[in-house]
């Protein structure tokens, strides 16, 4: 043991705590990114095989939806919004992947169900855009 403390140096302590101390920066930049993110509404987007079938702001929303979505043949996906929180409930797709995704409610999150071509994707969009860096073009 003696042999290696002898290795160690002084600075050596400055370092790791350095980079101990590094390691949980981009957990504070990520909560301060989300922090900002608070005031934004969030809305579910949800499209099959690339096109949006519908939107859904789920900022504010009360109560519990379900609808479905039918895809070739019998291929279908029941969805489920309850509160400010969405998921796919129900599918016949053999894997259930998209089922087993649970519930998602925070912008980023996305929810798929490959072999139906579903997917949902949580965006934030802003309240209001009034910007005052927002730049306008005027015709003359």
């Amino acid at each position: 043991m003696r042999q290696y403390m002898k290795m160690v140096r002084p600075f050596d302590f400055v370092i790791i705590v350095a980079l101990i101390l590094g390691s949980f920066l981009p957990l504070l930049l990520f909560s301060v990114a989300e922090a900002k993110n608070t005031g934004d509404e969030v809305v579910a987007i949800i499209s099959q095989n690339g096109k949006v079938i519908r939107e859904i702001p789920l900022t504010g929303h009360k109560g519990n939806e379900q609808f479905t979505i039918k895809g070739k043949g019998a291929q279908y996906n029941l969805m489920e919004v309850d509160g400010e929180r969405i998921r796919i409930k129900e599918d016949n797709s053999p894997d259930q992947v998209g089922v087993k995704m649970g519930w998602k409610s925070k912008a980023g999150d996305t929810i798929v169900c490959l072999p139906h071509k579903v997917f949902v994707e949580i965006k934030s969009t802003q309240k209001d855009s009034k910007d005052p860096d927002t730049d306008l073009i005027v015709p003359n």
